[in-house]
C-alpha cells in the first residue's frame, strides 16, 4: 500500500490543485450519515471566529482528511474526515458561495442525499422535509450565526479559503476500509453500529459483487425507514435487537457481531432486522384492518417511556408468536407511564411539584434487567408456550415489586399538569403524560364503543381533545395554578370543545351533558363513579360538579389516580 501524505495546504489550493482534471471528493456508501449537530457546529464556528479576529493571520488547521483515490471513478472517497469536510463546505455555502448548474461541485454524496446537496450548493428552494435534514439545518445555523454576529461574509470566505488542512491519500481500497474501522472523526467517535454497517457493505461488495452490495444498501435503508416511523434510530435499534439474542456481558456489540456472524450471513442478518422492524411498524400503523390494541399502546409507549430497554420486549413480541401480547403491551405502557411520572434518583431534591413529598426514592434498573432477561428467554431456540407464560409471570412479579406505593402514586399522578405554555421543569412531558392518562382512563370506562372481543375501548377516538373544567384562562399562579392540574381535565369531543371556548363551568354544563364519553358522565354524575360513595367521601375523593373548585380538583386528581392504579394492579395480576 502506498500512502501519500500531503503537506499542510489551504482549502483554496485543494480546490485548484487536488481537485483538478474533474476529480471530486465523494462519500462512499459505508459511511454514516452527516452527524454533527449544534454542539459541533458551535465549536467549529468558535474556532473560525477566534482565528478570524487575528487580522489576517490564518492559523486554523483542520487536521488530516484520509481519502482513497478511486481511479475508475476519478474520485477521492473520504475514509475519515467526512464530518469536517462537509461542515467546511456547508460553511462556505452559508457565506454566500453559490454553484451554478454547469459548475463542478467539489463533493458528491450517494443517491438521494446528493440531490439535496446540489440544491444547497445552487441555492435552490428546499421541500419541507429537506429543510429538516442535518445538512440544511447546519447551513441555516451558520447563516444565523454570521448574521447575528455581523461578520463580513466576503472577508470570512477569503479567510476560510486560506485555512489549512492535510489530505492523506491511500491507493489500496482494502487497506482504506480497514483503516476506516480504526479511525475517529473530530468530536464524534465511530460507534459499533457504524462499524457493523461498514463491515456489511464492504464484505458484501468484496465477496459478492455490486449486485449484492446494492441489496445490502437497499435493506439497510428499508430498516432505517421502518424504524424511523416509530421514532427510533438504527443506532439504538440494532443493539437492542442483538441483545435479545446474544450475550454482550464480556464484549462490545461489534466484537460480538464479528464473532457470531460470517460474511455469508450478513444479508440474512439484515433480513431479520427488517422483518422485525416491519412487523413493529405494521402494529404502529395498525394496517391489519382490525383494532388489535397493539398500535394504540405501542404509539403511546414509544412517546412516554424513559427506558430504551422496554423496546427489547417489543422486539421479542414481534419475532415470536405467543398468547397474551395485547394485555402485556397494555401493561408495559401503563407501567412505563407510572415510571415516567416517578422522579429518578438523580433528580431527587429538585423543587418539582409532587416530587418533594415522596416518601421513597424509586429505582427501576432491575426492571430494565428484567426486560432484557425476558426478551432473551422468549427468543431462545425451542422455548415453549408454557415457558413464555412463566417468563411473563416473572416479569409481572418484578413490576409488582417495583410499583410505587399507592400514596406516592396518588401524589405524583394528581400533580400532573396540562398547559400550552410555561417555562417550568418538564412542562411538555407533563402535558403528554396527562393526555395519555386522561385518554386511557376514558378508554377503560368505555364498554360500548370498543373493538370486537374486548371489554372496553381499545383505541383513542379521533375526536378526543383535552378540556379544562375550570377555564385555564383563570390560572393566575403560573405553574402552581390548580386549573392546570389533571384533576381539572376531562376528555371531550373536539366539536363541543371548540364551541365552548374559555367559558365558565356553569355555562359549559349543558354542553357536557351532550358528550357521549363516559368520563364526562363520571365527572357529572355520582352514580357513574367508581368505589362506593361512603368510600369516596371517607377518602376525600368525592366532588360536587356545581361547586367544582380547587379542592374538588385535588379530590378528583386523587380519584383518577386511584382508578389508574387499580387498573395497573389488575393488569399485573391477570
Amino acid at each position: 500500500m502506498e500512502v501519500k501524505v500531503s503537506q499542510k495546504t489551504t482549502m483554496k489550493q485543494i480546490f485548484s490543485s487536488l481537485l483538478d482534471d474533474g476529480k471530486i471528493f465523494s462519500i462512499p456508501i459505508y459511511q454514516r450519515e452527516y452527524s454533527w449537530r449544534e454542539e459541533q457546529w458551535k465549536e467549529f464556528i468558535d474556532d473560525v471566529r477566534h482565528s478570524f479576529r487575528k487580522n489576517g493571520i490564518y492559523t486554523d488547521y483542520w487536521g488530516n482528511i484520509l481519502v482513497f483515490y478511486n481511479k475508475d471513478k476519478n474520485e477521492y472517497e473520504i475514509v475519515d474526515g467526512q464530518q469536517r469536510i462537509v461542515t467546511i463546505l456547508l460553511f462556505i455555502l452559508s457565506l454566500g458561495k453559490k454553484y451554478e448548474a454547469d459548475e463542478k461541485l467539489p463533493l458528491k454524496f450517494t443517491e438521494s442525499k446528493n440531490d439535496l446537496w446540489i440544491k444547497l450548493a445552487q441555492g435552490k428552494k428546499l421541500k419541507q422535509e429537506e429543510k429538516r435534514s442535518s445538512l440544511a439545518r447546519a447551513k441555516v445555523y451558520f447563516e444565523k450565526m454570521i448574521s447575528d454576529n455581523t461578520l463580513d461574509s466576503e472577508k470570512l470566505l477569503n479567510h476560510i479559503y486560506n485555512t489549512q488542512i492535510s489530505i492523506v491519500v491511500i491507493d489500496d481500497e482494502i487497506e482504506s476500509n480497514l483503516l476506516f474501522g480504526r479511525l475517529n472523526t473530530r468530536g464524534l467517535r465511530l460507534d459499533d453500529v457504524d462499524l457493523i454497517k461498514h463491515k456489511i457493505f464492504y464484505e458484501t461488495e468484496r465477496n459478492s459483487g455490486p449486485t449484492n452490495n446494492d441489496q445490502a444498501l437497499e435493506k439497510w435503508r428499508s430498516i432505517q425507514k421502518a424504524i424511523s416511523s416509530f421514532n427510533m434510530t438504527i443506532e439504538s435499534f440494532i443493539p437492542l435487537w442483538w441483545e435479545t439474542r446474544y450475550d454482550l456481558s464480556e464484549e462490545n456489540l461489534y466484537n460480538s457481531f464479528e464473532k457470531e456472524l460470517k460474511p455469508i450471513h450478513y444479508l440474512s442478518f439484515l433480513d431479520s432486522l427488517l422483518n422485525t422492524a416491519t412487523k413493529i411498524e405494521s402494529w404502529r400503523r395498525n394496517d391489519t384492518g382490525s383494532d388489535n390494541r397493539l398500535g394504540r399502546n405501542l404509539n403511546w409507549l414509544l412517546k412516554i417511556t424513559p427506558s430504551s430497554k422496554v423496546f427489547s420486549v417489543i422486539i421479542a413480541m414481534a419475532d415470536v408468536t405467543f398468547d397474551g401480547k395485547i394485555s402485556l403491551l397494555e401493561l408495559l405502557t401503563a407501567f412505563e407511564f407510572a415510571r415516567a411520572i416517578t422522579p429518578p434518583p438523580s433528580v431527587i431534591g429538585k423543587e418539582v411539584i409532587g416530587w418533594s413529598r415522596l416518601g421513597v426514592n424509586y429505582e427501576f434498573s432491575d426492571l430494565d434487567d428484567a426486560y432484557i432477561k425476558f426478551s432473551k428467554k422468549v427468543t431462545s431456540t425451542g422455548v415453549t408456550g408454557l415457558e413464555i407464560k412463566k417468563e411473563i409471570k416473572n416479569l409481572k412479579n418484578i413490576m409488582s415489586e417495583l410499583l410505587p406505593e399507592k400514596e406516592d402514586f396518588e401524589e405524583l399522578f394528581s400533580s400532573l399538569r396540562w398547559a400550552d405554555k410555561g417555562d417550568w421543569y418538564r412542562r411538555r412531558e407533563e402535558k403528554l403524560l396527562s393526555t395519555y392518562a386522561i385518554y386511557t382512563l376514558n378508554n377503560w370506562l368505555d364498554t360500548v364503543n370498543h373493538g370486537a372481543g374486548e371489554q372496553y375501548r381499545t383505541k383513542d377516538d379521533d375526536d378526543y381533545s383535552i378540556e379544562h373544567i375550570l377555564p385555564k384562562g383563570n390560572a393566575t399562579a403560573s405553574e402552581e395554578s390548580s386549573e392546570y392540574r389533571i384533576g381539572n381535565l376531562t376528555v371531550l369531543e373536539k366539536p363541543i370543545n371548540n364551541d365552548l371556548g374559555d367559558r365558565k363551568l356553569l355555562e359549559k354544563l349543558p354542553a357536557y351533558k351532550d358528550s357521549k364519553y363516559p368520563q364526562v358522565k363520571e365527572l357529572l354524575f355520582k352514580n357513574k363513579r367508581k368505589f362506593a360513595l361512603t368510600t369516596r367521601k371517607k377518602r376525600n375523593i368525592e366532588w360536587e360538579i356545581k361547586n367544582f373548585d380547587n379542592n374538588a380538583i385535588n379530590s378528583r386528581g386523587y380519584y383518577l389516580a386511584d382508578c389508574f392504579f387499580e387498573k395497573m394492579v389488575q393488569l399485573i395480576e391477570s
